[in-house]
């Protein structure tokens, strides 16, 4: 290899390494920014626990941030743009979320009687112009707010009762203009129901439970049901 070769090579070998480390730098240099920018927004204080979702190679920085004076973790925090740097937060989904769950369990309540409503705090972020005081009803109506709910009920007559039941819950979102997608889970027994708590409602955490029937669904940009699947329907004919 001549030298002028193994020169180039070097020159650009040292400009890909003064590259990398000041790419790394300025998205160092962003958490402040992006910290500045939370408490600015919620009027709170907020300090960065970790990165999420790689750094190098993208062409955003995203962090997770702990509310210091609500003691909340794990919210998600995204910077994005090269000349303009805009920002985007989940915050709201923490902020909302007992609110959520009261209301859709007002609206659960009437259609399947007691039931328990979990809303799952999506690992996403919110566009830009969602406003740090939405309101709920904005919130569930927005089709990039991606609400997920788990709802157990505790009683049911048969595979048919269940799915009337389920059919006058979709109708009451609907009517309310509400954006909805997550599982209806009828328990095995009252022990099984008695079991799920906000602790250990999601995926395999709740060990040992089992339900009768099961049903996933989804609903669409205008809040209409896009999809639905009813599982374990065996036996409750």
């Amino acid at each position: 290899m001549s030298l002028c070769r193994r020169l180039g090579i070097y020159v650009l070998a040292v400009m890909l390494i003064v590259s990398i480390s000041s790419f790394y730098l300025c998205r160092k240099g962003e958490e402040s920014k992006m910290v500045a920018y939370m408490e600015h927004k919620y009027g709170e204080s907020f300090s960065v626990m970790e990165s999420y979702a790689g750094q190098l190679g993208r062409d955003y920085t995203m962090f997770r941030v702990r509310s210091n004076d609500r003691n909340q973790e794990g919210i998600l925090v995204r910077a994005f743009g090269t000349e303009k740097i805009s920002y985007q937060d989940n915050y709201l989904a923490y902020l909302l979320k007992e609110e959520i769950e009261q209301q859709l369990t007002r609206i659960a309540g009437q259609s399947f009687g007691e039931c328990k409503v979990f809303y799952r705090i999506p690992e996403l972020v919110f566009p830009e112009d969602f406003p740090a005081h939405m309101e709920v009803d904005a919130f569930l109506r927005h089709p990039l707010s991606r609400v997920r709910v788990y709802v157990y009920v505790r009683n049911f007559l048969c595979l048919q009762d269940i799915k009337e039941k389920a059919d006058d819950f979709f109708l009451q979102t609907q009517n309310r203009g509400y954006i909805v997608g997550g599982v209806i889970s009828c328990p095995l027994d009252g022990e099984m129901y008695e079991m799920i708590t906000e602790d250990n409602y999601k995926g395999d955490i709740y060990q040992g439970y089992r339900s009768a029937v099961e049903a996933v669904f989804s609903m669409d940009e205008r809040g209409k049901l896009m999809y639905l699947e009813w599982k374990g329907e065996t036996g409750y004919e």
